[in-house]
């Protein structure tokens, strides 16, 4: 009879621990189900353990439970969520979760964005914005993550500045948005040099299809050096930060000095 492995080590160990993981998540939300958290970062957590739950429904329970609880559907999609969203890469980078579980997460938070109702995406464009001005925060059909996005939106909310998040639309939605003229800026988030062609073709079209187009700038790990990723995809700018974006683009901030950027 073959001795078990202990090394702890290879694919069937790292499929054993994922399981393990996700029944600690199940057994600890299930624990939680009649306590009510008392502040948004006890709210934040609980969404990020439901994101990686193996519960298909678990984060949707959790959001309406927010909603019971008196958090408007617009907060929690435009400050909660990015917030999860955040918290979910900062525990990827540090190691505090593994690649299984932030690609779940990423996939749900990005669902959740579509299910959104046209018409409700339509109503926060028509509401009152800090400082009159707002910027559509692309992730494209051929990116497999967002959560750069998210990250990269909250940064410029931070400064004041409207986001409306546009995950996984196709060309044509794009177009009509950008052609509205409420965006001063299209910010696209692009992960790797295998998208660059497809990123390529996008702006290109993008131009080619608006009469008149906000300044289109590039972020997320592809960009490494800055000129040569504008010369090859034709986007106006590519930075490594909002706060470059926001200068760059001649935005206003209500934070002086721009001192509270990440990495987009």
């Amino acid at each position: 009879m073959r001795e078990p492995d202990d090394s702890g080590s290879g694919p069937q160990a790292s499929g054993i621990r994922f399981l393990v993981e996700s029944a600690l998540r199940k057994v600890a939300l299930d624990k939680q189900g009649g306590d009510i958290p008392k502040s948004r970062g006890e709210w934040i957590s609980r969404l990020c353990a439901a994101l990686t739950d193996e519960s298909e429904a678990a984060h949707q329970r959790v959001i309406a439970s927010m909603v019971a609880n008196g958090i408007s559907s617009n907060e929690i999609y435009q400050t909660y969520v990015p917030d999860a969203a955040r918290f979910l890469g900062e525990m990827w980078v540090q190691d505090k979760a593994s690649f299984v579980d932030v690609t779940v997460g990423a996939a749900r938070l990005q669902a959740l964005f579509r299910s959104r109702d046209a018409a409700d995406l339509g109503g926060w464009m028509d509401r009152s914005i800090p400082l009159g001005q707002s910027v559509l925060m692309i992730v494209p059909t051929f990116e497999d993550h967002s959560i750069g996005a998210f990250v990269a939106a909250d940064q410029f909310r931070r400064h004041g500045i409207w986001v409306h998040m546009a995950i996984g639309l196709e060309v044509e939605e794009l177009k009509h948005l950008l052609g509205s003229g409420r965006f001063a800026m299209a910010g696209i988030t692009a992960g790797s040099l295998k998208t660059l062609e497809q990123l390529t073709e996008l702006i290109d079209y993008l131009r080619s299809n608006l009469d008149s187009c906000p300044p289109i700038v590039i972020g997320g790990r592809l960009v490494d050096k800055p000129r040569e990723v504008e010369k090859r995809t034709g986007a106006d700018f590519a930075v490594r930060t909002a706060r470059e974006a926001i200068e760059l683009c001649g935005l206003a901030s209500v934070v002086d000095p721009l001192s509270i950027d990440a990495n987009t």
